[in-house]
């Protein structure tokens, strides 16, 4: 059999594929390393096309990191022509940034001499099958919502309670995946029968449960979290062992029906975010006094959330000024996002950044934030050749793996020269696994971009040992006080040493005044960024600040 040609993957994918939603049949050409996808794998999990080239390693940033090891032992059997269990299950993440079970089988095509030349293989994902999660056995994250709908069109109202683990990828470390899957289906069986009659309960994102009542007031669903949060202390046994577990929980109460349902269920996983983060897994009521003026706040959510869906109205960008700590000469600018819209106005990005990060939503916004910052950059960049633009990374666009072709396409598409761009990984990285976020970064890196954390304490830094990071910045919440706290000192000396003998960029930030600069310049620093140089404003107004206009021009 002659290998290589598209028409021989054509036929022999002809003779393989079916039609099916949860099905997915892919042909590959191992000589000539080119596979063909059907068209629905291609849009389920954000394939760049139905062929693909370097269709091994493309699929690999696909599954989890946890199952790559044991995906290329099991395809490397398979394709010299051994016989293996032809069923095999691992997880792949689809194009929302979802991980979803898949069960593969395949078999291997031979030439006439007997050499392996093609495999032909058939996915199932087990994530849509009945719309029921295959771990948990609850309904999915979609029935979720499509129920969420339904209230909300018969106007019932109702408390959407969430719960997950503080460290659920420390149980998959400790004890395993299997473990992991086992501890997950037996929580979600205790909500269901803790919560029987009185609500439905489903699978979430990722690790999180989710259980929705239509009877019980928020002090019934403070009891309900408090047996849930017992049972996960102090009851889970794995074959005869005692396991135990802390869990986070958030509560929403939905009550308004014009609030669609994507940002009901974003404020919930906002309430879980900070319940996890900042309050040791104590239960937050999105109404409570850790967040206030809760309907208003929903109602913002759900107005900007709009807003990024329909072409980003009422978005736009703002920039401050990074100086020289040695010469105060202009070096860089970093990006902001701003928006306004009646009767808001303007509003502070911390008033929906937060919540925007747990939205799918998000990765558009990102993504649109980092192609006009770059366009807006270039002229400048083309003016001085050791300036940098400095931009946000946010959690939803590092853990899809197809913000890579975004990226460079993005590049592609403005023209900006890779190697005058920094993308910043925010703390909300913390909550991807390390060897997926190394895997990440250092795609960025092999494109010529650099890479910068923000340092906002010691463990921060832990990253640096782990990833090839160009620029650490010393936020205000680490270096306020230090004028006159001799342990702020000390922390600020001891990173400021160690960026230094690594050759690492270090950037001091919330300069306002002349004292404080005078200050951080005891300190082996390269930058400088505060209010005492420039408050963030448009491109315009950019341009006509002293700095820039002071910045040596290389016109050659």
């Amino acid at each position: 059999m002659a290998g290589g040609s598209f028409d021989t993957i054509n036929r022999i994918f002809d003779t393989f594929a079916v039609t099916s939603r949860s099905r997915y049949v892919y042909v590959y050409d191992m000589e000539k390393n080119i596979a063909r996808w059907s068209p629905n794998a291609v849009d389920y999990f954000g394939l760049t096309g139905e062929y693909i080239y370097n269709a091994s390693s493309v699929w690999e940033t696909r599954l989890h990191p946890d199952d790559r090891d044991k995906f290329a032992e099991y395809t490397s059997v398979v394709y010299s022509g051994k016989k293996v269990d032809p069923n095999f299950e691992y997880r792949a993440k689809n194009k929302n940034g979802e991980y979803v079970i898949c069960s593969c089988r395949g078999v291997v095509i031979k030439d006439y001499a007997g050499k392996p030349v093609f495999y032909a293989c058939s996915i199932i994902n087990k994530g849509i099958v009945d719309n029921n999660d295959p771990i948990t056995l609850l309904p999915n994250q979609y029935e979720m919502l499509n129920y969420m709908r339904q209230l909300k069109n018969r106007k019932r109202e109702y408390t959407i309670l969430m719960i997950n683990f503080l460290d659920f990828g420390d149980v998959n470390r400790r004890l395993g995946y299997m473990t992991g899957n086992n501890i997950l289906r037996i929580t979600a069986t205790r909500l269901v029968e803790e919560g029987k009659n009185t609500g439905r309960a489903f699978r979430g994102d990722g690790t999180a449960l989710a259980f929705i009542s239509e009877t019980m007031d928020p002090e019934d669903v403070k009891k309900l979290y408090g047996r849930m949060r017992a049972f996960t202390r102090d009851s889970i046994q794995i074959s005869g062992n005692k396991i135990g577990a802390e869990i986070a929980g958030g509560l929403i109460i939905a009550n308004d029906y014009n609030v669609d349902e994507h940002t009901i269920y974003t404020s919930a996983r906002y309430a879980l975010d900070y319940s996890k983060n900042h309050k040791h897994g104590n239960l937050i009521i999105f109404h409570n006094d850790e967040l206030e003026n809760n309907k208003s706040s929903i109602e913002l959510v759900d107005e900007v959330r709009r807003c990024v869906i329909n072409g980003f109205e009422g978005f736009h960008l703002e920039y401050q000024p990074i100086v020289s700590a040695l010469d105060g000469r202009l070096v860089g600018m970093e990006v902001f996002v701003r928006w306004s819209k009646a009767p808001y106005g303007e509003v502070s990005p911390s008033e929906f950044i937060p919540w925007l990060e747990q939205d799918q939503v998000f990765y558009s916004l990102g993504n649109w934030i980092l192609e006009n910052a770059l366009k807006d950059a270039l002229e400048i960049r083309k003016a001085n050749r050791d300036f940098y633009l400095s931009v946000n990374l946010a959690f939803m666009q590092l853990e899809k793996s197809e913000f890579r072709t975004t990226l460079l396409e993005i590049l592609r598409k403005t023209g900006y020269p890779a190697t005058g761009l920094c993308l910043e990984m925010t703390s909300s990285s913390r909550q991807m696994g390390i060897e997926h976020l190394k895997s990440q970064v250092e795609f960025i890196k092999s494109c010529g971009i650099k890479v910068g954390i923000d340092a906002v304490d010691f463990a921060s830094l832990d990253y640096v040992r782990h990833l090839p990071v160009d620029l650490v910045n010393l936020v205000p919440s680490l270096t306020g006080g230090m004028a006159d706290n001799l342990a702020s000192k000390y922390m600020i000396e001891a990173i400021t040493s160690f960026t230094h003998r690594l050759g690492i960029r270090t950037c001091f930030t919330g300069i306002e005044d002349a004292d404080t600069e005078k200050l951080a310049k005891q300190y082996p620093i390269s930058d400088l960024m505060g209010y005492f140089y420039g408050r963030p404003c448009r491109i315009e107004d950019f341009k006509n600040l002293a700095l820039y206009r002071n910045m040596p021009k290389i016109t050659a």
